[in-house]
């Protein structure tokens, strides 16, 4: 009996402890971004998106080429992989933009204009 409780002491000293592996870092936003896309009729768009500040308080502005008015962002959420940055248009349409990193490792995006905002009532039940 001694040896079988002595072989586990021994094994469990002798195998590395499992550590969990640490959350993976949300994906940093803060910087310039360049853009180009185009819009619902097809007209093409570029320009770059500047993001300060830190977790739980971004802010920026997307800058439109041809445009002289910035569209300020108001809301910026973040995740391991996503990006997700909401501003407001000059006509008042807010827009949403995802961005993500592919299995290749670059950056993909996409974006679309909110045509409607409808409120909502939620509260956490558990």
């Amino acid at each position: 009996m001694r040896s079988i409780l002595l072989g586990a002491v021994m094994a469990m000293a002798l195998i590395p402890a499992v550590r969990p592996q640490p959350a993976p870092a949300a994906l940093d936003p803060a910087g310039k971004w360049s853009f180009s896309t185009h819009d619902e009729d097809g007209t093409v768009l570029s320009g770059t998106m500047e993001i300060t500040g830190q977790p739980g308080s971004y802010h920026g502005v997307v800058s439109v080429t041809g445009m002289d008015e910035k569209l300020p962002i108001s809301d910026v959420a973040v995740s391991s992989n996503l990006v997700i940055v909401l501003a407001n248009t000059g006509d008042g349409i807010p827009a949403i933009v995802k961005i993500w990193k592919g299995a290749d490792g670059k950056f993909q995006a996409a974006w679309s204009p909110l045509k409607q905002v409808i409120p909502a009532s939620v509260e956490k039940v558990q």
